[in-house]
């Protein structure tokens, strides 16, 4: 039977391999002009920014409150995605230097998300109840699961430094 720490690396790896279709086909539209967005993708877009109600992914280049969150989409195209393949092939093949990378991975999302969340939640007067928790249970697995892989981490890279609970009693 898998422990625990294997269950938790299979949500991990398999996070990692789902945020790389959703990072190019859905969390880059707002940065790009919409001449070169394939018109399925421009119907996705709608769908969450008029059905969900999601005021991030609004591709409006005219917008300049949004400069913030988009300087977050820019990282996640050029430093997160590249590290997702990465991820995935560290989850994959189970080095042991994937918790050092998973633990500075989810400090940085976990940053990151927490004022998205807060805008979602708290910013908007004018959204329903129903927009929040429909825009709330889309974004929070993107702060959980980095949360836990903090928690992990930290944890086995501790461990592997040697500050246990019985080094800290010798010291």
């Amino acid at each position: 039977m898998p422990t625990l720490r294997q269950r938790l690396d299979t949500v991990f790896l398999g996070y990692f391999i789902s945020h790389i279709p959703i990072t190019i086909a859905v969390d880059v539209l707002p940065l790009l002009p919409t001449e070169i967005i394939p018109q399925p993708l421009l119907s996705l877009n709608r769908f969450l920014t008029t059905t969900i109600g999601d005021p991030f992914m609004v591709i409006d280049r005219t917008r300049t409150d949004l400069v913030w969150f988009r300087s977050l989409l820019t990282c996640e195209l050029f430093v997160q995605l590249p590290f997702f393949f990465y991820a995935v092939w560290m989850l994959w093949t189970g080095s042991s230097r994937r918790h050092l990378w998973l633990l500075m991975y989810g400090v940085h999302v976990s940053t990151t998300m927490a004022p998205v969340l807060g805008m979602l939640m708290f910013g908007d007067v004018n959204r329903s109840c129903d927009e929040r928790m429909a825009l709330g249970a889309m974004y929070l697995p993107y702060l959980l699961i980095p949360l836990a892989m903090v928690a992990v981490s930290f944890t086995e890279c501790s461990r592997m430094l040697g500050f246990t609970a019985d080094k800290r009693k010798k010291d």
